[in-house]
């Protein structure tokens, strides 16, 4: 049912899509919010509706994050940067022993990548708001709840693993980006967003995550068009001096840290 409702309201988005077109940025703003309502949100709420007698609680809906959580995860999610940074780096370094698939895959990143920019267009402050309301609040909210709040769920009803589940829809998250040297740092966080919602049984922890990840790249990038700064905060210790290892390495140390202190803390909470 789940993958049925899928079809049918992507196919209904992709129509309203075509309809309204992508010539400009505010119609390419539009497609955006049409494709996270009909191909991430409908779906899970369409289908919880009716195989579930308390479908706010099975997606997690329901439940409300402390306010000492969102602060780690804000934590988290800041001293893990330049770790990020070098993952991504070295994802984006392999290199394929076919020359034509890996160009056809690094021209399909490309084209992926030009759409965001072209979302996150504009240097004024109206845009950052519109760029952040759109690419980090609510396509935070609508992957979530269609990764976390109704795949993940149903992967664990049918594999009787919590675990097995959460890296399985992590490895879907990632893979349907279709953006291969970007693989695995995705799926790493998607496996970070799973077990927020796991250890917290609140999907507001993986929205708030994901919002923020996706809230800072937009405003690195809205800095930088803007001339505010001139670094790119994702290069970010990602050279090869002894500074830029040491503070690797302490970002590794720190990250596993405060994933260890956020799952501490929230099976306290639990208990």
């Amino acid at each position: 049912m789940f993958v049925c409702w899928w079809i049918f309201s992507t196919a209904v988005g992709s129509l309203l899509i075509n309809l309204i077109g992508v010539e400009s940025v505010g119609r390419l703003r539009c497609a955006i919010v049409l494709q996270d309502i009909f191909v991430f949100i409908l779906p899970v709420l369409l289908t919880m509706a009716i195989v579930s007698v308390k479908p706010l609680r099975v997606i997690g809906i329901d439940r409300k994050v402390s306010v000492r959580l969102i602060a780690m995860i804000t934590l988290a999610a800041l001293v893990s940067i330049p770790v990020m940074n070098n993952i991504v780096a070295w994802n984006e370094s392999i290199h394929l022993p076919w020359a034509q698939l890996e160009s056809m895959l690094r021209n399909s990143e490309d084209s992926a990548k030009a759409t965001v920019e072209g979302i996150m267009q504009g240097s004024s402050i109206g845009d950052l708001v519109l760029s952040v309301l759109i690419m980090g609040v609510l396509t935070g909210f609508a992957e979530e709840l269609f990764f976390r709040g109704g795949l993940q769920p149903l992967f664990a009803f049918v594999m009787r693993n919590r675990h097995a589940a959460i890296w399985a829809t992590a490895f879907i998250f990632s893979a349907v980006h279709l953006q291969f040297f970007g693989f695995v740092p995705r799926l790493l966080m998607g496996a970070f967003f799973g077990y927020l919602v796991l250890w917290s049984g609140s999907i507001w922890a993986s929205v708030f995550a994901h919002a923020l990840n996706n809230s800072l790249v937009v405003i690195n990038y809205w800095l930088i068009s803007r001339g505010a700064v001139s670094a790119d905060a994702n290069t970010f210790a990602t050279g090869s001096s002894a500074i830029d290892v040491t503070i690797a390495v302490a970002s590794a140390l720190a990250t596993v840290a405060m994933i260890y202190w956020i799952n501490r803390q929230t099976s306290c909470d639990r208990t």
